[in-house]
């Protein structure tokens, strides 16, 4: 791993456990990093730090979701609720389990969201194509779709994942629990969609 994704990651923790108060510099520490102006040298500031730890986080997530997208379109299963359902939340779910006990991503977007530090849901980007076409796929389905509506269901969506991620790094925590979240936050997810 190099410095870059070192500092990404303790960001992620340290954002995930302490909230945006934290320092630059305490930030560069808890990555190893010996300069005190390593953070700003890689990133400039905490917004520039931020925006590299979603890019860092959501490229690959975007990967898997246009993959996933691709076969929704593929098979002509684009107006099935269920199906977009899965290509919105297998990436995350994916994630979370390939970095059981390391990854404090959906911590850090919970803590993120409920510090009202996000605007502009879904968020712009190239690394969101896939998300935004999720919502607009959602939206062309069930026409009555508000924005508020989508809010509740990322809002649900981000911290359901976070009390999963946590859990996941207790090891006595099995792999089936957390295929069970999932299901159920599955169906939660597509019954907040059709309410």
């Amino acid at each position: 791993m190099g410095t870059k994704d070192e500092i990404l990651v303790a960001a992620e923790r340290m954002f995930a456990e302490r909230g945006f108060e934290v320092s630059l510099r305490e930030i560069g520490a808890a990555a190893g990093q010996r300069n005190n102006s390593a953070v700003q040298y890689h990133f400039g500031d905490k917004a520039g730090l931020v925006t590299a730890l979603y890019e860092y986080r959501m490229a690959p997530l975007d990967a898997r979701r246009r993959a996933l997208l691709d076969d929704v379109h593929a098979k002509g299963r684009e107006r099935e609720l269920p199906a977009l359902v899965d290509a919105y939340l297998t990436p995350l779910a994916e994630h979370l389990v390939a970095h059981r006990g390391v990854s404090w991503y959906a911590r850090f977007i919970s803590r993120f969201v409920l510090a009202g530090r996000y605007r502009d849901w879904p968020f712009a980007g190239e690394y969101y194509s896939g998300m935004r076409e999720v919502f607009g796929l959602f939206a062309r389905r069930l026409p009555g779709l508000t924005d508020e509506r989508l809010r509740i269901v990322n809002l649900h969506v981000v911290m359901v994942l976070a009390d999963v991620e946590q859990r996941l790094d207790d090891p006595r925590f099995p792999a089936e629990a957390s295929a069970t979240a999932f299901a159920e936050l599955r169906t939660t997810t597509l019954a907040v969609l059709e309410a």
